[in-house]
């Protein structure tokens, strides 16, 4: 006699485990299933009468046991299967949870007529609800499923070559071996990382985490802000000075255009450079009277 897992008890309860099921046994079942769906579909006939609708209910009932059966008796296939995915980021009792929903597809779709054992079909529709499950539900950005597949398949390679080299592989090596590119291998690895809340404690050597990921040539929000402000109250204060005063002043100071020594403002202009600057100062005189600008003298100084 088969004595039942923990995990097997938890799902049963107090009940004796089920034994394995015979090739007969499937078989007998899953013609059970496949008439259960028959009368299902026939269901939906209107034309039927009470005695049919009767018979075909009980059909269904039916097929319906008979899918659970396949999937009581087969409840240890997802727990070793299960079991293979636990260093994934579901617990193993989710795992066992969406391997069971896998199994009861495949109990659904088991067509005996192929000679396929029944747990032979299973174990592919049981992966693939795991794999799904870990895909939509194990990180905080979704990967496509056939990605986290080539992740997984990637870091398992990188596993065994690590135990053969006695060391981690080269990326180069990891992606030759794995027929992949180097930058594939790369961005797979990279895609593989876990997701690390900026609110999470920092280790001691790591202080300066934070550092490292800003951005250093980003723009600072309140000087660009700021910026935008002055470079306006003087747009528009230039626009109430004489048209040459704001132009000498434009061109001295560089606003919107690079600064010109008086020389070369004066040459430009047929002026003295003695000229140029008496305008240019008395053009900021006129500035400072503006109430626009008095707070921008710092600015204009520098």
């Amino acid at each position: 006699m088969l004595f039942a897992t923990k995990p097997l008890q938890r799902l049963l309860g107090e009940e004796a485990p089920l034994h394995l099921l015979t090739h007969q046994e499937e078989i007998d079942l899953a013609r059970r299933v496949a008439t259960g769906h028959i009368a299902h579909r026939r269901l939906a006939k209107r034309s039927l009468t009470q005695g049919q609708r009767r018979l075909l209910r009980q059909r269904e009932a039916d097929g319906d046991a008979a899918r659970e059966a396949l999937v009581l008796h087969n409840l240890r296939l997802v727990l070793n299967l299960a079991g293979r995915f636990r260093n994934a980021s579901l617990t193993y009792d989710d795992l066992v949870q969406e391997g069971i929903l896998g199994l009861i597809k495949a109990a659904d779709r088991y067509d005996h007529r192929r000679g396929t054992r029944f747990a032979t079909f299973a174990v592919w529709w049981i992966r693939q609800s795991i794999g799904r499950a870990i895909a939509n539900l194990g990180r905080s950005v979704r990967l496509p499923v056939n990605r986290v597949h080539k992740i997984s398949q990637l870091r398992r390679l990188a596993v065994q070559m690590t135990q053969k080299l006695g060391g981690e592989p080269e990326l180069e090596t990891l992606a030759k071996t794995a027929g992949v590119s180097s930058h594939a291998a790369s961005e797979l690895l990279q895609d593989g990382q876990p997701v690390i809340s900026l609110d999470a404690p920092l280790e001691p050597d790591e202080q300066d985490a934070l550092e490292r990921m800003m951005d250093h040539t980003a723009i600072d929000p309140e000087a660009a802000v700021l910026d935008h402000s002055l470079g306006r109250i003087l747009e528009e204060s230039l626009a109430r000075l004489d048209e040459r005063e704001a132009k000498i002043l434009r061109l001295r100071f560089g606003l919107g255009a690079e600064a010109q020594p008086l020389r070369a403002i004066a040459a430009d202009w047929d002026m003295s450079p003695e000229g140029v600057r008496q305008i240019s100062e008395r053009a900021l005189a006129h500035l400072r009277t503006m109430s626009e600008v008095r707070g921008l003298e710092a600015y204009l100084r520098n």
